[in-house]
């Protein structure tokens, strides 16, 4: 299963748990993988990042996706932040009113 920023309208929510830290996104522009993030020991504080995508076995980037056993990489200024694995991935809509919220988690 996997989760596309790029589909993300501006302001909706992901929440994401990897093996080692829960990070929350929230999406400026998601055609662009311009997001807002906060968690793990990279970013305490909410931080814009672009974020690149999920590391693929091979080491490409599925761009602008959040995939289940896959770890994310996001630009931080000069440098790279990859994740651990992801094991679950919950979105939440801007307007949430009319969007319920939507949970993936891994088998």
């Amino acid at each position: 299963m996997a989760t596309y920023v790029d589909s993300c309208a501006a302001k909706d929510t992901i929440v994401i748990t990897t093996r080692s830290n829960i990070y929350e996104l929230v999406v400026l522009r998601g055609d662009r993988g311009d997001v807002l993030v906060r968690g793990g020991r990279h970013f305490t504080e909410v931080t814009a990042v672009l974020f690149l995508g999920s590391l693929t076995d091979d080491g490409s980037v599925e761009r602008h996706t959040i995939r289940l056993g896959l770890r994310m990489k996001f630009v931080c200024g000069n440098r790279f932040v990859i994740t651990s694995p992801v094991q679950s991935v919950s979105c939440r809509s801007a307007d949430a009113a009319s969007n319920p919220n939507v949970s993936i988690q891994a088998p």
